[in-house]
């Protein structure tokens, strides 16, 4: 390539790294943990090529005329259909340099000498950038089906959603409920649910996506009485919130009609607006505009990857488990410090309040400082009030700590509901094998038959049923394609969460570490 400004290479605008992220389907995350000592060859190694379908539908958002476009991208040096790094930012500054210049028919085309007299890089305009991103992950689907081409950022983006538990309980006598309150940021909604229209979305997304990652929804359980009752309720709406945003964090399930009428519906019965309105939903694979063909798009080792990724998956889960139950512990004794600490201060205020309260005349007589306990007294206030502000900070400790349990919980729930899923599979499998060893068995005893002049009324009973059992082989066969195409998907959100893990082991010290500093 020619030499290009430094805002082309060494020291690009945040809005050309923002685009390039955005087509290359790179997380920014990695981009930064390179850092910015490395010399271009070495990064250059690593960076991601941009597709030409991607780039040429960026350029349709710049407006400009055809003939100006085409110049662009010859500048750009494209390579066998892809463009790299560099050639984006070129092609980037171009766009803006044309921009700013009205981007007419008559203008003259740009030039990488005009763009290298510019003392600055020029600030390209193509709209909305988020609804840019999403065009790209969707073309980067159509292309590339066998990956999941969204970083953990673009998943986190695509919805936040809270569950509240309201206070009030609804119904009457016997038939009084809980109810929550559900917000989702993507539909800009709030309504309320009751935890049997949970579990009516739970079975029928089951039901739709049985080789996805649906994660187990929170058991119902019986709320004990006092605070072994408001402990599972807190867990409950913890569980239930997460079990919204790995449904609502899914690139598939994400756009299901089910969930959105989770979030939208506003009617009074919602578990049977649901259940009207899509009764028994067909599978994903008798939908799925793919699912004939994934056969091609399932590497011939798949089993043997996916048995080493449920394996490790197992292990994994086994630990976060582990390191979620001591979560919990620690914000529970963060939790019981505090009480224990405010009902200490509590009492340490009855204790100066007690004007009754007072030493016998001949204590006084005795002692040698006879206002010993009127100063006392008047030092508790002093002493209550540290003790307070200590409970305090236990309870930002706790609340510091909920936050880590919580993302714990998301975590834990994701790899748990994968590991179901690679199970599922697992035993979609077994069916398929015994499924041939039966068909074969058939086939050697209609062959038997045949060589021994057996009765023609049990040869053809045979035949039949070899027939049938043919028909049945041949659709467990694409599904155990198709399920093994989506466990490849499957696998791959769990690979792009799997950030999260550092995520919560930087929030777990700074909880403890600011949490112990307040203290």
């Amino acid at each position: 390539m020619s030499e290009d400004p430094s805002f082309c290479t060494d020291n690009p605008p945040k809005q050309y790294q923002e685009i390039y992220r955005i087509l290359s389907g790179s997380s920014s995350s990695n981009s930064d943990s390179r850092g910015s000592t490395e010399d271009s060859s070495a990064s250059s190694e690593l960076e991601s090529p941009i597709d030409r379908g991607l780039f040429l539908a960026l350029l349709e958002r710049s407006g400009l005329p055809a003939g100006t476009l085409r110049s662009i991208w010859s500048l750009a040096e494209p390579a066998d259909n892809y463009l790299t790094k560099r050639g984006l930012f070129r092609a980037l500054a171009l766009i803006g340099l044309s921009q700013a210049g009205g981007g007419s028919e008559r203008q003259q085309a740009p030039s990488l000498a005009a763009l290298r007299a510019l003392p600055e890089a020029p600030t390209p305009n193509f709209g909305d950038l988020a609804s840019l991103a999403k065009e790209a992950a969707r073309l980067r689907r159509e292309r590339q089906p066998a990956k999941m081409s969204m970083s953990l950022e673009e998943l986190e983006e695509l919805d936040t959603v809270t569950v509240t538990l309201q206070q009030e309980q609804k119904g009457v006598l016997v038939f009084r409920h809980r109810v929550y309150k559900v917000t989702s940021r993507r539909y800009d909604s709030s309504n309320l649910r009751r935890y049997n229209d949970f579990r009516s979305l739970n079975e029928l997304l089951l039901q739709r996506y049985p080789y996805r990652i649906v994660p187990q929804l929170p058991g119902k359980g019986r709320p004990l009485s006092g605070s072994g009752g408001a402990a599972f309720l807190e867990e409950r709406e913890r569980g239930l919130q997460c079990y919204l945003n790995l449904l609502a964090r899914h690139p598939t399930v994400c756009d299901d009609e089910m969930l959105r009428l989770f979030f939208t519906c506003s009617g009074e019965d919602f578990e049977k607006a649901l259940r009207s309105a899509f009764g028994r939903p067909l599978d994903e694979f008798l939908t799925h505009a793919q699912a004939a063909s994934v056969k091609q798009l399932v590497p011939p080792d798949a089993v043997q990857r996916h048995e080493e990724s449920r394996r490790f998956a197992q292990g994994l889960l086994q630990r976060l488990t582990a390191c979620r139950d001591c979560l919990r512990c620690l914000a529970e004794a963060s939790r019981s410090a505090g009480a224990a600490v405010a009902g200490l201060a509590v009492r340490l205020d009855e204790l100066g309040r007690q004007p009754q309260l007072q030493p016998p005349v001949e204590w006084a007589a005795m002692s040698a400082e006879a206002d010993s306990w009127a100063q006392v007294q008047a030092g508790l206030p002093r002493v209550t009030a540290a003790y307070q502000a200590v409970a305090a900070r236990y309870e930002d400790k706790a609340a510091l700590e909920d936050s880590v349990v919580a993302s714990a919980e998301y975590l834990v729930m994701l790899i748990d509901g994968f590991v179901q899923l690679a199970e599922r599979v697992k035993h979609l499998k077994r069916d398929h094998d015994r499924s041939m060893r039966n068909l074969t068995d058939f086939k050697k005893r209609a062959s038997s038959h045949h060589m021994a002049g057996r009765d023609r009324w049990a040869v053809e009973d045979l035949e039949n049923r070899i027939a049938k059992h043919e028909s049945v082989l041949q659709d467990l066969e694409a599904r155990t394609h198709f399920a093994n195409f989506c466990l490849g998907l499957e696998t791959q959100l769990v690979q792009a969460n799997l950030p999260l893990v550092r995520s919560l082991l930087l929030s777990l010290t700074g909880s403890q570490i600011v949490g112990h500093a307040q203290v």
